[in-house]
């Protein structure tokens, strides 16, 4: 169960030295170029000793040859529905609190960032020949920071899980809401009853896999069905607008702690650099521009759903949306009777989203124990996964509202994941001057971390004064 040796050609006192990476492949191979992307994207495909091999079921071969694995559809869907869930039902809410002309320039400034982080963390992966997350980071920055990144991610799964437990227990407030729901259901321990149900049938199966590609049908159908929420807002917010114009409570730039307690939210929603690794491994042609161009598309997408659901979640309710956006509707109500599909819809997506946080945090628990996950026996792996998220669940039950788990988790774990440690992966990939890599990488690189330290510090000290 020890990783192969071939994944790992480095010593930790070479973490620096990474002109020999893949001298096992190819013993005359040069070292990439930063500022030059034809030297980094090859045309054929990288070895993979875990390819899926062609079935013989003709429904699984249509369904293939629609969403190929490792193409476009497939790597930009599952980007999207990493990221896509709890987040995006938290933005009305943080709108309200950023100011709506605020938060759509940092929504825009969080994508462009994300997309490039993706961008550079593709880079780290080609130049190390290595799989995981805390593999990278340890073999560059050394084992201290290897485990750190370890630690943060399991937070971040764990942080991220718990929003999406929250999110559905909000999901069954408005549903059991109703005279004919047993008096039981109502209460605080009749919804959780409900929502531990939820997971058991639907999200703990989704849990146990082990290759990320596996749920390419499951991310493509979830973004579809939080697209179809996308609209059933926007429309019911039009209606609403048409009735009783522009509401005169809406902010446009927000003042006072307001917008820097909402900054995690925004980072919490762009968070797609966990699973990254895993996406870019599986990509049929696995190479920094593919990846460059897969995330480019998905987080266009995403921040498109984002600002939309932003702004019209916000038209619609104002300075009355605290929280999750799913507690202000109630599908029994007239003119709302769609959003019992749109519901539904969420509630499969959430389901997806929750398991995809499971598998960075599986990778960084077998990076403390020295583990490859292709090679654990799949009873042993399913079991371990089933520990991991039934401690999420656990949290997710008590921990009583979604914008503290969103704020904590964006502004902490996302300033690292998404932004300190992708840029300081390519720094230390070797080659890192200013004559080498150009002004644009040089500067650019600069400020996503310097954007990451000041999200860390000052994003997640205001979450935690917001909450005492």
């Amino acid at each position: 169960m020890s990783r192969n040796e071939k994944s790992d050609p480095f010593d930790g006192d070479a973490a620096k030295d990474l002109q020999h990476v893949h001298e096992p492949q190819k013993a005359d191979h040069t070292e990439l170029e930063v500022g030059t992307l034809d030297e980094m994207d090859r045309d054929e495909p990288l070895s993979h000793p875990h390819r899926q091999r062609e079935s013989k079921n003709i429904i699984v071969r249509c369904f293939r040859t629609v969403i190929p694995p490792g193409g476009l559809i497939s790597c930009s869907f599952t980007l999207c529905s990493s990221t896509l869930g709890a987040g995006i039902l938290g933005l009305p809410s943080a709108f309200n609190n950023m100011g709506m002309a605020s938060a759509i320039i940092i929504l825009l400034i969080c994508v462009v960032l994300t997309i490039y982080s993706l961008w550079l963390v593709a880079y780290a992966a080609e130049k190390t020949g290595l799989r995981t997350y805390p593999e990278i980071v340890e073999i560059l920055l050394g084992k201290f920071a290897g485990y750190s990144i370890s630690i943060i991610l399991i937070l971040n799964c764990i942080g991220g899980a718990v929003s999406y437990v929250i999110s559905i227990s909000n999901f069954l407030t408005p549903i059991l809401d109703d005279d004919a729901t047993p008096a039981y259901l109502r209460t605080w321990s009749g919804n959780k009853l409900i929502t531990s149900l939820i997971w058991l049938v639907f999200i703990w199966p989704l849990c146990i896999f082990k290759r990320i590609d596996n749920m390419r049908y499951c991310s493509f159908i979830g973004v579809a069905c939080m697209v179809f929420f996308v609209i059933c807002l926007v429309e019911n917010s039009c209606e609403y607008l048409h009735k009783e114009k522009w509401r005169s409570d809406i902010v446009y730039f927000g003042t006072g702690t307001g917008p820097i307690e909402t900054l995690g939210t925004f980072l919490f929603a762009c968070q797609v650099q966990m699973n990254a690794f895993e996406i870019y491994h599986e990509m049929a042609k696995p190479t920094p521009r593919r990846m460059f161009v897969y995330s480019t598309v998905a987080m266009c997408l995403c921040g498109f759903l984002y600002i939309v659901a932003g702004v019209f979640g916000y038209a619609r309710f104002g300075s009355e949306v605290t929280g999750s956006i799913l507690l202000k509707y109630q599908p029994r109500t007239h003119g709302q009777h769609v959003f019992w599909v749109a519901y539904f819809g969420i509630l499969f997506k959430l389901c997806v989203a929750y398991a995809l946080h499971q598998i960075p945090m599986r990778e960084s628990v077998y990076h403390f124990i020295n583990w490859d996950v292709y090679e654990v026996p799949w009873l042993l792996n399913a079991a371990i996964c089933t520990v991991l998220a039934s401690i999420s669940l656990i949290l997710g039950i008590f921990v009583p509202t979604l914008n503290t788990v969103l704020g904590l988790t964006g502004s902490f774990c996302g300033g690292f994941i998404g932004f300190v440690f992708p840029a300081l992966m390519f720094m230390y990939t070797g080659n890192w001057t200013f004559s080498k890599i150009g002004a644009f990488h040089y500067l650019l690189t600069y400020f996503l971390l310097i954007s990451g330290v000041i999200a860390i510090f000052f994003g997640t000290i205001a979450s935690i004064y917001s909450v005492v």
